[in-house]
């Protein structure tokens, strides 16, 4: 599939206890129609590697400082995202996942913790 536009979800106006449960609401309705998915951890996040590659396989991603793992969108999958309690702030972040970046095949992606949120259109 081919895209041409990219629009940007931000959840920055929002107070911050109506964040995570707005993430959680929009990936739930984002990933209705991904099939597959792609998962960016840090090289020093290990225990999150750990949790994705229950989900998928390593994937030779060509970044350097960290993992790809990449799968199929199951609802396994999905119920460990939209369930996975909302990491501790800390870091310089207000982190609304523990995974840096995931990436679905229908161009939805959340990214830098959950703090950007995008979705590539067709027009």
């Amino acid at each position: 599939m081919s895209y041409d536009y990219l629009d940007t979800i931000s959840l920055a106006s929002l107070p911050s206890e109506d964040r995570f449960p707005a993430w959680r609401a929009i990936l739930g309705r984002k990933t209705q129609t991904a099939r597959t998915f792609e998962i960016h951890c840090w090289a020093e996040e290990k225990e999150w590697v750990e949790v994705a590659l229950q989900y998928g396989e390593e994937k030779e991603g060509g970044w350097a400082h960290g993992t790809v793992i990449a799968g199929p969108v199951t609802e396994e999958f999905l119920h460990m995202l939209l369930h996975t309690p909302k990491p501790e702030a800390g870091e310089g972040y207000d982190k609304l996942t523990p995974f840096f970046s995931i990436f679905f095949d229908n161009g939805f992606s959340s990214e830098f913790y959950g703090t950007e949120l995008h979705v590539w259109l067709s027009l």
